[in-house]
């Protein structure tokens, strides 16, 4: 035990020896869930740093840029506000893990300010939503409240002040209580009218354009909730069909002139809109409005394809090509069970839940509907797991279990935005209908 502590203590001292060109990142993880951190700068993986077997890791980087950067332990993340020169020493336990994450080291004081900024809102957060419905006076003065209560308590902090600082953290301040104003006038949609003005002050204090938090998600989310509010109409709602998703699509043209920032609000809309709409009469006429706009090609090359995958994935057409593991064997999805009708359903051993929940059903259903056979897709990649995880757990030839080779690909093609999703074949391989977990019952029933 007294050698790991020396160990853990000598990064410090090493660190503490550093060159003024180089940034230092090191620390502690109790009971790591993996082998490794990364860590990234505008979601692009720049370092993947080793956690030895005593939990312990470090690491230096070269002429690293200032600003907001990412540290991924899976399955959690976190931010981290990082200036070249640093040497940052972080500690936590991977069991609560905002909760008891601790840095010391250059660079240590921003990083527990702006930790102890999220861990405040989210003990505001159930409060707040609880006075959604309360007049538009009481949930003023609780969101006055609330960020007089912040910038008090937090004006205690000791660090050294510079811009990227300065402008993170005070928007992590301020973008969870101005989107609780956006979701109350969401939500008090009757009077919206009276609601916009009466917020307007806070509406405008928020500028739209900051690159340094392009990639900020509070800062992304604040966004999209304001282009509901901004897309309103009291004839048509929120209802998020084809014509307000359309002027959303014109709030972002008009509004957000940072290009990273109006390619991923974009993006975000069309996916929301797309994976939900079921005429494709409305999706061709929205695809071609967002690519008058969209002037980024990987994301209109992205959105494309999703347009051709959903045109594919339709009732009538025939089962998409897929390449999947049957036990030690790839196999092609159109090939499964030939001349029968098919149920495909989807699922992940890290999802127990919704695994328990389906493998039950798929036994039940089996049992009572001999018509048909069930095709297991699992979404992981540990084929060891997968098997274990379904081992024992089937006693009908009808059950076929099966992972996908590439998810990716693989989720694409079947628009795969949750695992609830179910489709339906007939014995030509057609697809008769498109449906959830939920609802298979009832159309068995019927069919």
């Amino acid at each position: 035990m007294v050698k790991k502590i020396i160990s853990f203590f000598l990064i410090i001292l090493i660190i503490g020896c550093k060159s003024e060109y180089k940034t230092f990142i090191s620390g502690k993880i109790i009971k790591p869930t993996n082998n490794e951190i990364q860590l990234l700068k505008d979601e692009k993986v720049i370092k993947n740093i080793n956690i030895n077997n005593e939990g312990i890791f470090s690491t230096s980087i070269d002429d690293l840029n200032d600003g907001l950067y990412n540290f991924i332990h899976l399955p959690e993340f976190q931010y981290l506000i990082i200036n070249k020169g640093d040497s940052l020493v972080l500690r936590l336990n991977s069991l609560d893990f905002d909760e008891s994450l601790v840095f010391s080291g250059k660079g240590a004081s921003k990083n527990n300010y702006l930790i102890d900024v999220f861990l405040e809102h989210e003990k505001d957060e159930d409060y707040v939503k609880k006075n959604y419905k309360s007049s538009r006076v009481i949930f003023k003065n609780i969101i006055d409240s609330l960020l007089k209560k912040k910038i008090k308590h937090y004006s205690g902090y000791n660090f050294k002040s510079n811009f990227i600082s300065d402008l993170i953290i005070n928007h992590a301040i301020l973008i969870p209580l101005y989107s609780h104003i956006e979701n109350y006038i969401i939500i008090n949609k009757n009077n919206h009218s009276k609601n916009i003005q009466y917020f307007n002050k806070y509406r405008n204090e928020i500028n739209l354009n900051i690159s340094e938090l392009s990639h900020f998600k509070l800062y992304l989310d604040y966004i999209t909730l304001k282009s509901i509010n901004e897309s309103f109409s009291d004839k048509r709602g929120y209802d998020y069909n084809l014509n307000f998703n359309l002027l959303r699509l014109n709030y972002i043209k008009n509004q957000i002139s940072n290009k990273t920032i109006k390619t991923k609000l974009l993006r975000y809309i069309a996916y929301e809109y797309l994976l939900e709409e079921k005429l494709l009469i409305n999706i061709d006429q929205f695809i071609y409005e967002f690519l008058k706009i969209s002037d980024n090609e990987n994301t209109n090359s992205e959105v494309s394809i999703l347009y051709k995958n959903i045109t594919l994935l339709q009732v009538g057409k025939k089962f998409p090509e897929i390449k999947l593991f049957n036990e030690n064997k790839i196999v092609n999805g159109t090939e499964i069970n030939v001349n029968n009708k098919n149920i495909y359903v989807f699922w992940s051993y890290d999802q127990n839940a919704h695994q328990v929940n389906l493998f039950s059903k798929i036994n039940i259903f089996s049992d009572k509907y001999s018509n048909y056979y069930f095709n297991l897709i699992n979404i992981n990649k540990d084929s060891l797991k997968w098997k274990n995880n379904y081992s024992n757990k089937f006693y009908n030839n009808r059950i076929k279990n099966f992972r996908a080779v590439n998810f990716e690909s693989m989720s694409k093609k079947m628009i795969l935005n949750n695992l609830n999703k179910v489709i339906i074949t007939d014995n030509n391989g057609i697809i008769k209908k498109i449906l959830t977990l939920n609802n298979l019952e009832k159309y068995l029933e019927n069919n």
